[in-house]
């Protein structure tokens, strides 16, 4: 069995993707992450997958381009399965118009959707084409790239947060102001003591077309952020430091207004976090599962009352479920199997391959 993951590696904003291929590859299946091989070399695969299509995956910029990406995926039905995972029922980032008919097109016409929860299960079930199948496999842990075992007080002091600070944290780049503003005002309501607000990807400074007066306003907001107390910086996390930032924290935060599913999740679950998160989605249901926390996006007093009910909660032993959880049921090997059993399920195979 022959296994294309449409997608550059060196593109690769988490290890989703890359984790996943290297526990496929464990057992034994052949799997491979390219963009070319879809244009060029799809004919050696058996199953052709796609997780993500961001404009930095499949650029569409013409409707030329959509047409010709059209005509590729209706060829590649000819000789391979196609399955998609559903992350996003639509771009984080929609470049375009054409992106999200792209999107749309594969949702519509692919052999196989993957869900990584109920949600989106029940969303398309009914909705889609009757000879797509629907499976429910959920988002694995980084379990093969990290491993949480720094000292909080080490992790702490390469941070330069106090020791004694109740420190939350938000990780991942915020997308849209109404998420600040949520993150905002809830947290200046927590009443708890020390408190300290991690948030990396808070906000981030660029240069558009060298506009002096985008550029001043930007620096204000950076200002503005700083003086209300979020500790943010202007460059990505390095996956190097991912551990550093999660063993620092007391408790993670999912910041989304809109959501679908959270990486974070499963990583604040591996880090033996309590996770808060908004009650939407597929993130819903496994907070609401396990005994975490959950807000309403849209009323403040809810955030505030799930943040300072996961600082409750932080001295309890749900830390330690949130972990095990994550180990009996989100090991990359785990997922791997489910993966393999769901190949060999649209191919047709038996137990060999």
């Amino acid at each position: 069995m022959k296994v294309l993951f449409v997608f550059r590696e060196e593109d690769e904003a988490n290890r989703y993707i890359s984790t996943l291929k290297d526990a496929l590859i464990g057992e034994g299946i052949e799997t491979t992450c390219s963009v070319d091989d879809f244009w060029n070399n799809y004919q050696r695969y058996d199953i052709v997958h796609f997780q993500w299509l961001q404009g930095y995956v499949i650029p569409l910029l013409k409707t030329e381009d959509v047409d010709r990406f059209v005509k590729q995926i209706n060829q590649i039905k000819n000789k391979c399965k196609i399955i998609v995972t559903c992350h996003d029922f639509k771009p984080h980032y929609s470049v375009n118009q054409h992106h999200d008919f792209a999107l749309n097109y594969i949702y519509d016409h692919c052999d196989m959707m993957i869900h990584l929860g109920k949600y989106s299960y029940n969303h398309f079930i009914n909705k889609s084409n009757s000879y797509i199948k629907h499976r429910v496999i959920p988002h694995h842990i980084y379990s093969n790239y990290y491993h949480f075992s720094l000292d909080k007080s080490y992790a702490r002091k390469q941070l330069k947060i106090p020791s004694n600070a109740n420190v939350l944290l938000c990780f991942g780049a915020f997308r849209r102001d109404i998420e600040r503003n949520m993150v905002l005002n809830a947290w200046k309501k927590v009443k708890v003591k020390n408190k300290y607000l991690l948030a990396p990807g808070f906000y981030h400074l660029y240069m558009r077309r060298k506009n002096i007066f985008h550029l001043s306003l930007q620096l204000i907001k950076a200002w503005y952020y700083k003086l209300r107390g979020v500790h943010f910086t202007n460059e990505f996390v390095p996956h190097d430091m991912v551990e550093t930032y999660l063993c620092a924290s007391d408790i993670l935060v999912i910041q989304r207004a809109v959501i679908l599913n959270s990486g974070n999740l499963s990583l604040g679950f591996h880090a033996q976090k309590v996770v808060v998160g908004p009650n939407i989605g597929n993130v819903r249901e496994i907070l609401e599962e396990t005994g975490n926390p959950v807000f309403n996006p849209n009323d403040i007093s809810t955030v505030t009352k799930a943040i300072q009910e996961g600082f409750r909660l932080k001295d309890t032993d749900l830390s330690q479920k949130n972990h095990e959880y994550a180990m009996k049921n989100w090991n990359s090997s785990i997922i791997a199997q489910k993966h393999i059993e769901v190949y060999q399920e649209i191919l047709g195979y038996g137990n060999e391959f």
